[in-house]
């Protein structure tokens, strides 16, 4: 077995199908097929069971697909490496980020483009499951996400702390208010700017919850843009960070400081723990200290 054969055996476990996979590697379905049987004969099990239309994987073939993404990112992370010590800092850094700490990187990567013009970038947006999902597979190398976070064996570096504003539609009567108190947005229409069991949404409702109030969820959503279309729509009002709002301001929408509560949030950057980071991403999380 070799590293083409674990790239398509890799392509056929995410893909879950023989069809998808082919179409990802730009080969056609049979041969990848064979490819598959060849790999099942030579380790003597069976690594896929067909549901449907779909592939599901065996305990095999988990395992196998485990072990396939740390080979083939190790013999990238190496390739890498010795490209680096040839050639300078160059190639394409990979990061993720979360839509409430998107602000801070058109920024980062300018002054980092200044310094390292050889380099390009891919740029991934999601929550905080699908960043720890992308760190794990190595599909990014650096996070930007939003403190608490929940990603698994991470290093970090936090960022300046920021209060929060709460953000009504221009129409609204709390429109000229200058400052409001927690306990009163309780009673409004709120659009949350996360979802259950993420960092934000539990600050936010524990906030509540020690003020002895119940806030009035109409909707979850963890993309600002749509949230600011939402309030600025008039479907309710949202507690977000003082940078979210300067990012997305309009006249369509007000921000009002909050009183009544000391809650914080901050960004960090975050990158896995104990694993090979290309010169590129090393060079770029310096920029954060």
């Amino acid at each position: 077995m070799d590293i083409r054969q674990l790239r398509y055996f890799i392509a056929i476990a995410e893909e879950g199908q023989i069809t998808g996979a082919a179409k990802r590697l730009n080969m056609a379905q049979p041969p990848l097929s064979q490819q598959l049987k060849q790999m099942e004969d030579e380790l003597g099990v069976v690594l896929v069971e067909r549901s449907g239309k779909r592939m599901e994987l065996t305990e095999a073939g988990l395992t196998l697909y485990r072990q396939a993404l740390n080979i083939v990112h190790q013999m990238e992370e190496a390739l890498s490496e010795v490209k680096e010590t040839g050639e300078g800092i160059r190639g394409t850094l990979s990061i993720g980020v979360s839509a409430l700490s998107a602000y801070r990187l058109p920024g980062q990567i300018r002054l980092f483009q200044q310094k390292y013009p050889l380099i390009t970038y891919k740029v991934w947006k999601g929550d905080t499951q699908l960043l720890n999902q992308w760190l794990e597979r190595r599909t990014i190398e650096v996070a930007i996400v939003r403190l608490p976070h929940s990603l698994n064996n991470c290093t970090m570096i936090p960022l300046e702390e920021e209060a929060f504003v709460l953000i009504v539609p221009a129409d609204s009567p709390y429109a000229d208010r200058s400052e409001i108190h927690m306990r009163e947005i309780a009673q409004l229409p709120l659009i949350m700017p996360s979802l259950p069991g993420l960092g934000i949404y539990d600050l936010i409702v524990k906030e509540f919850s020690r003020l002895g109030v119940e806030p009035h969820v109409i909707c979850e959503c963890p993309d600002i843009s749509l949230i600011v279309s939402m309030v600025a729509a008039s479907v309710g009002s949202s507690i977000v960070p003082i940078s979210a709002w300067e990012t997305h301001q309009s006249e369509q929408i007000r921000g009002i400081r909050l009183a009544g509560t000391s809650i914080y949030s901050s960004a960090a950057v975050v990158w896995q723990s104990g694993r090979h980071l290309s010169k590129a991403a090393k060079r770029f999380i310096e920029t954060f200290s």
